[in-house]
């Protein structure tokens, strides 16, 4: 079968896996991205990993750009026709608006590469189950009516002796006004979906910053520095509040429904 002049055959077990890591990504880095397809068993071969992801950017389905300041790589996100042929393949996601555009680029760059390496830390180490990343998350949020209370950064389920264990995550570069986390904090208490959220922030004078805000929580929430979840994952150190002692992350994913702060107090 003959196809026309610039059109392009999508191949179902090495194209669309890749469209979709990308869009899911929303943003990524060359290196995050093959590194994702080799994890995930798509691709071994980087040379042809490098062929198809420029066959690609080369019928417009995929852009590769420079964000000054943000990484020594190019940039990967999906362009507009490929987000919609991949909605209409049955996605579920929301494509939003161009966020390249504005004050916000660098930023939102920036913090989707981050997510990225904190997703690619769980893979190489065997623990992740499954990753329901942003894109989804407010799909579920706006198109139906039980979502989660907020547009989380992922919600992560992780393989432990215990079995498979869920929570919710929050990736803080920056702090963001205080109005934010106190709307956050009470709407915690109205969560059904999940029983745990874990922060993690980029240093400890954040961490001490934000986690104030959820003392009195009815949710779990604990929080911790995003290097040492890259250190040493589920054993990390994590708290739930200021002034009360550091506890495995294993730990508290075990943690049932009475309150956080007493039940780190008890081990």
């Amino acid at each position: 079968m003959r196809y026309p002049k610039g059109s392009i055959q999508l191949n179902q077990s090495r194209d669309l896996p890749l469209l979709r890591q990308i869009l899911h990504s929303e943003y990524t880095t060359h290196s995050q991205l093959f590194e994702f397809m080799r994890l995930n068993h798509y691709e071994r071969s980087r040379k042809s990993f490098d062929w198809r992801l420029r066959r690609l950017m080369d019928r417009g389905l995929v852009r590769r750009q420079t964000m000054q300041g943000c990484t020594g790589e190019f940039v990967y996100s999906v362009a507009g026709g490929a987000a919609m042929l991949l909605q209409d393949m049955g996605e579920y996601c929301l494509v939003g608006r161009d966020r390249f555009n504005g004050k916000e680029a660098e930023r939102s760059v920036l913090h989707a590469i981050g997510l990225n390496e904190i997703q690619l830390s769980a893979l190489r180490a065997g623990l992740l189950v499954r990753w329901i990343g942003s894109m989804e998350i407010r799909s579920q949020n706006e198109l139906t009516g039980f979502g989660y209370v907020k547009d989380y950064d992922a919600v992560v389920t992780v393989r432990t002796e215990a079995g498979d264990q869920r929570f919710a995550l929050e990736y803080e570069r920056s702090p963001k006004p205080i109005r934010f986390y106190r709307d956050i904090a009470a709407a915690l208490g109205r969560e059904a979906h999940v029983s745990h959220v874990l922060y993690l922030v980029s240093n400890y004078d954040l961490l001490q910053f934000i986690s104030g805000f959820f003392r009195n929580s009815q949710c779990h929430v604990f929080f911790g520095l995003v290097k040492d979840w890259h250190a040493q994952l589920l054993e990390m150190p994590v708290s739930c509040c200021p002034g009360t002692r550091c506890i495995r992350l294993r730990e508290t994913l075990g943690v049932g429904t009475e309150r956080p702060e007493l039940a780190a107090t008890a081990r």
